[in-house]
């Protein structure tokens, strides 16, 4: 009997690869789907202030989306990276995520009447544990795309699951603006539908990604216990510094975060646009993101993925300094009293956010895919998410300063952060000139 040692690759074929790029692009078209209609940055944040939770609460929910997701993963890279095969680690995965949307469901309908503080606790500890889920198979699936195309095809799958993606969440956009319309359906079940939808669609996208072919190939590298891969973490990123400033820039870069769940929040309070208009403003930054996602597949090929990812970094600035603009034509042009127009020209802000999450989103994994030793890409991809889930509670930090600042203070943080994303990116080829 032949042993993993010595197996074979198989051979990818054109036509297996072009098979994969299908499913695999099909099955996040339903994820994106998903998380837009149940989206952390806006959906949740306005459930739960119907739910009577205030401003650190609601800045606490896409805290506990990306720590919840990040934590995980480089804690189970050790074990993942030694699969034979990933797809059923991730459907079992992924199994805890859809019952939990769906537990999610009926719990709005049955206890927001009757018990509205406990609903708002029970959101927090199932939306917990299905981002742990998410998080843990976010690594098998990155993996998974890894090898279920030749090496010069990823940047192009990247881009090809970032567009279906994008389409599914302008859809989707188009049914949260269905269901938070006044008159739709009254809350909680407009929340619920929603939930429910979005679980129905997890499990869908499972269906889909068991279609993808994937080789059964030598396990990589061994298996790591828990101990030992928290004690080589220092040794990483020592010695490949140019994976240290890869994380560096991140880190600086999730800055951005602090300002997530107050754009629609702005909108809602200081605008005086309808919460419907949330719907509008999830298409319109899918839109952006669908349209630019080719754009930087390309800019990839012919200018690189590290210029690339440092286009990412500029790129970010611009959606915090666009409202920074709504708020002094706040002050200055409408005098506290903005036109109802204003709520309708705000959808251009995340028109200009999706344009940089789109760059960021396939540059990002290009540029790892790029720097990280194949025996231990899992490791790269988990402890380059896990080292930044801490700096994702800084949404919770904005909630304080909005509460006592004002809302022009974390989008004047969001920027500055953006910024020092940029300029530690410029250090990268500098210390290791390569590909990128």
């Amino acid at each position: 009997m032949t042993s993993l040692s010595t197996r074979v690759k198989p051979l990818r074929t054109k036509t297996t690869t072009r098979r994969n790029m299908v499913w695999s692009s099909l099955n996040h078209f339903f994820v994106e789907g998903s998380m837009t209609l149940s989206d952390p940055g806006t959906v949740l944040p306005l459930m739960v202030m119907d739910l009577g939770a205030s401003h650190v609460i609601a800045g606490l929910v896409p805290s506990l989306r990306f720590f919840g997701w990040l934590l995980p993963q480089f804690f189970v890279a050790g074990a993942l990276q030694r699969l034979e095969r990933f797809i059923p680690a991730v459907r079992m995965l992924e199994s805890v995520r859809i019952i939990g949307y769906l537990l999610l469901a009926g719990l709005l309908v049955w206890l927001t009447p009757t018990h509205p503080e406990l609903m708002l606790t029970l959101i927090i500890i199932l939306f917990v544990l299905t981002r742990i889920a998410a998080g843990s198979s976010a690594v098998a699936r990155a993996e998974l795309m890894a090898r279920v195309v030749p090496q010069q095809d990823r940047a192009t799958l990247v881009s090809l699951r970032s567009m279906t993606g994008d389409v599914g969440g302008v859809l989707a956009g188009l049914g949260v603006t269905y269901m938070l319309t006044p008159g739709r359906a009254p809350f909680p079940w407009n929340y619920a539908w929603l939930m429910g939808i979005s679980g129905l669609a997890f499990f869908v996208a499972i269906c889909v990604i068991s279609l993808v072919v994937e080789p059964s190939e030598a396990a990589q590298g061994r298996v790591i216990n828990l101990r030992e891969q928290i004690g080589r973490t220092p040794a990483l990123l020592r010695n490949d510094r140019r994976f240290a400033l890869y994380v560096a820039t991140r880190a600086a870069a999730t800055g951005l975060s602090i300002a997530e769940p107050f754009y629609v929040l702005f909108a809602v309070e200081v605008l005086g646009a309808q919460p419907a208009l949330a719907g509008l403003y999830l298409s319109a930054r899918m839109i952006v993101r669908t349209v630019s996602n080719l754009i930087w597949a390309r800019t990839c090929k012919s200018r690189g993925n590290l210029w690339t990812f440092r286009l990412a970094r500029i790129l970010g600035l611009l959606a915090p300094v666009a409202v920074l603009g709504f708020v002094v034509a706040n002050g200055m042009l409408w005098q506290g009293a903005p036109p109802t127009s204003a709520g309708y020209l705000f959808a251009g802000v995340f028109a200009i956010q999706g344009l940089g999450v789109s760059c960021d989103g396939i540059s990002r994994m290009a540029f790892l895919y790029d720097i990280a030793p194949e025996a231990d890409r899992p490791t790269y991809f988990g402890l380059s998410n896990t080292a930044l889930g801490p700096l994702y509670f800084l949404p919770t930090l904005g909630g304080i300063m909005v509460a006592s600042v004002g809302y022009a203070s974390v989008f004047v943080a969001a920027a500055l952060f953006s910024m020092a994303g940029y300029l530690i990116s410029l250090r990268i080829k500098a210390a290791a000139p390569g590909r990128g």
